[in-house]
């Protein structure tokens, strides 16, 4: 790691960018990456996952903030990927960054600030502004200050996303790599924020610092099988959800909406009724029965449930 300190003290930070077939998005995201204010240095490191390296993004890259190219060397699939960067990384901050989405140009220096100003702190979220089909948007301001391990069992907490997500490169030491051995990789990002709380403290931003794209698809989203298979894996490594009656609803109500999209009936229904018993008030169980029962895509449903329940999703 690079103990020295850049332009003005402030120290390098090594920002992993993982990309699999989005050779025009992930320009955008890196020019975002190259076009921030802060002032430190910066090295982007780009990871081609299952695709050969396109090394001409490399020339997007400054002398201050230079860009790097490389292949996966691990798993393939988001976990190993950014592992890949990770084991490359100088920087004695890490931050991570999807390929298809864009930060805004205080993000690193706000965050790195709260860091050094808070030397207690893992890692560091923030807010962010959802990018939504038909061109509209939807601000997510981080909820507080500071995140609890039991929120986090209880709630998603969506603002701790991959692409808002800085934290100290001794985290890993401390946490661990990602999971290379969740089911489709997912979901590697929720995995590791839970291993993180429990080792140090993590806190937010509350002002939204990047745009997440949720108007397209991704390699690394997952159809119903692949959310199934993630989070019964997920429940399974992380049994303190059974301590948490919403967070456990929360999820058993998830695999039940995905069991039922794939039509499988029985098992679809199993989850859903022991989501309700967890918690009644839980929305995803009776999104399941009302794919159950009816056939009925619940899409929109869930999505309004996702936004007037702030992540339940």
């Amino acid at each position: 790691m690079n103990t020295a300190p850049g332009a003005a003290g402030w120290p390098l930070v090594s920002v992993i960018m993982t990309t699999r077939g989005r050779p025009e998005l992930v320009r955008e995201s890196i020019a975002a990456v190259v076009a921030q204010s802060y002032p430190g240095d910066i090295e982007c490191i780009v990871v081609h996952d299952q695709e050969p390296p396109d090394e001409g993004l490399g020339l997007l890259g400054t002398a201050q903030h230079g860009v790097r190219v490389v292949a996966n060397r691990r798993t393939p699939g988001e976990p190993g990927a950014r592992n890949t960067g990770i084991g490359l990384a100088a920087g004695d901050y890490i931050a991570t960054c999807d390929d298809d989405d864009v930060w805004h140009p205080d993000k690193l220096q706000v965050q790195v600030k709260r860091l050094l100003d808070e030397p207690d702190l893992l890692v560091v979220g923030s807010g962010m502004r959802l990018l939504l089909p038909g061109n509209k948007t939807l601000d997510w301001p981080g909820r507080k200050e500071r995140v609890s391990y039991q929120l986090l069992l209880r709630n998603r907490v969506k603002e701790l996303h991959c692409s808002t997500l800085v934290m100290r490169h001794e985290a890993f030491v401390k946490v661990g790599l990602y999971d290379e051995e969740l089911p489709y990789g997912y979901p590697e990002d929720y995995d590791w924020v839970l291993r993180a709380v429990k080792v140090g403290s993590i806190g937010l931003v509350v002002q939204p610092l990047a745009d997440i794209r949720k108007d397209g698809t991704s390699w690394y989203q997952g159809g119903a099988h692949k959310t199934a298979e993630g989070l019964e894996y997920l429940l399974a490594k992380h049994p303190d959800f059974a301590t948490s009656r919403r967070g456990h609803a929360r999820i058993l109500g998830q695999i039940a909406y995905a069991r039922s999209s794939l039509g499988e009936r029985g098992p679809a229904l199993r989850y859903a009724l022991r989501s309700i018993s967890r918690w009644p008030l839980s929305p995803h169980p009776y999104i399941a029965l009302v794919q159950i029962t009816t056939r009925i895509h619940p899409r929109y449903v869930l999505q309004a449930a996702q936004l007037l329940r702030r992540g339940q999703a």
